[in-house]
């Protein structure tokens, strides 16, 4: 006999795609252990929610508490992209417009982790993960400051930190030049970017503008060349409002990791790939490969399933959903005369 298992699923990471994997683990009656290392939400771009996710939302138990994390509604974005400025509509079906959610990350992100504390999952934040336990087929569990806690499937959320990549070797090859956003939070009033967020590309790069929440307003900045502007910089449209803070960056180079999943362990969101932001799908993305994972993860751990196989549909699946979006978003970057991508 070997040691007794502590918990069925470790996650580790409270973001979308951790919470999302924990609430779908839990829901199929497994125990779950989540771990984040910080105790609050910081902020982070990733504020604008395509429609298509409301189903989801629905599905995770959290679609009527949005309203709390929720600054605006709108049914599509503006867009300036090399040429003259046009309305891109989500779309409508029969009840009309589909309309977009922008919500403020930090009160998102804790509202999808309490969701998970009602179903059942143990988490604990703030919490550092520091290894892993070595099974005889991989991952058995993993370590923390709080100490040892043997698990029979692992899973990796921790975004561009890629914890479990990293500790396990996996590479994760660029497929695009270096990109690196900056971008910033101001607080006033701009009646323009309440109606719609704007993107504006060209050559050069490109710049995001939206309302995040009421009086409060997000800009990203992408230059393609690498460069960075001034950490006092603001977009014009903005120059009248006050900041608020210091600007930061992230480095959004696509990536996609040579293996996201094999038996005893996966990678979802960012730590499995990552495409910058005007693939506009990060968020759900995140959120999808959560919940296809704690799909499998239960079909592995419920019904039996060949961990091998489960390991295989997944890697299948994200590499095509990854791969299709690289390819719309080069085409898009083509368009511009941005060279460098695969």
């Amino acid at each position: 006999m070997g040691a007794p298992i502590a918990t069925d699923v470790a996650v580790v990471g409270g973001g979308p795609a951790g919470s999302a994997t924990a609430i779908a683990c839990a829901v199929r009656g497994l125990r779950v252990v989540l771990f984040e290392r910080d105790l609050f939400a910081s902020e982070r771009p990733g504020e604008t929610l395509h429609p298509g996710i409301e189903p989801l939302l629905a599905q995770l138990g959290i679609a009527d508490r949005m309203s709390p994390v929720v600054g605006a509604r709108h049914n599509g974005i503006w867009i300036e992209w090399g040429g003259s400025r046009r309305f891109d509509p989500f779309g409508a079906d029969d009840s009309g417009p589909w309309t977009g959610f922008q919500v403020w990350r930090a009160d998102f992100d804790a509202l999808l982790i309490r969701r998970a504390r009602e179903l059942g999952v143990d988490v604990r934040q703030p919490c550092t993960v520091t290894g892993i336990i070595d099974g005889p087929d991989g991952p058995a569990g993993v370590t923390t400051a709080e100490g040892v806690v043997p698990a029979r499937i692992v899973v990796d959320a921790t975004g561009r930190t890629r914890w479990l990549g990293r500790t396990l070797g996996i590479a994760s090859p660029s497929r695009s030049p270096r990109f690196f956003v900056r971008y910033g939070y101001a607080k006033g009033a701009c009646p323009e970017r309440e109606r719609a967020p704007l993107l504006v590309g060209n050559a050069s790069g490109w710049t995001w503008t939206a309302m995040v929440r009421p009086d409060t307003y997000q800009w990203t900045r992408l230059a393609f060349d690498g460069s960075q502007p001034p950490r006092d910089w603001m977009p014009d449209e903005f120059c009248h409002l006050t900041p608020t803070g210091r600007s930061r960056g992230a480095d959004v180079t696509w990536r996609m990791a040579d293996a996201v999943a094999k038996p005893g362990w996966f990678m979802v969101g960012d730590a499995a790939g990552i495409l910058d932001p005007t693939s506009s799908h990060g968020v759900l993305r995140a959120i999808v490969s959560g919940m296809t994972a704690g799909h499998l993860i239960g079909a592995v751990l419920r019904s039996g399933a060949p961990p091998a196989g489960a390991a295989i549909a997944y890697q299948e699946w994200f590499a095509a959903w990854f791969n299709a979006d690289a390819t719309r978003l080069s085409q898009f970057y083509r368009n511009l005369n941005v060279v460098g991508l695969t």
